[in-house]
């Protein structure tokens, strides 16, 4: 698993968390978002290797 896998799999659980937490109105809303945020974060920051290509 890459990179953007592992960010893409923080943001699908935040997302589901999320909603999950929303609709219950449970504190796991805040949990969801913030991993949302931090996968967002590493796709935004997410460089290549000097030997991954162009």
């Amino acid at each position: 698993m890459g990179v953007k896998g592992f960010a893409g799999g923080l943001i699908a659980l935040g997302v589901v968390l999320g909603l999950y937490g929303w609709r219950a109105w449970n504190p796991v809303a805040f949990v969801g978002l913030a991993l949302a945020v931090v996968g967002a974060v590493v796709l935004a920051t997410w460089r290549r290797g000097p030997g991954e290509g162009t």
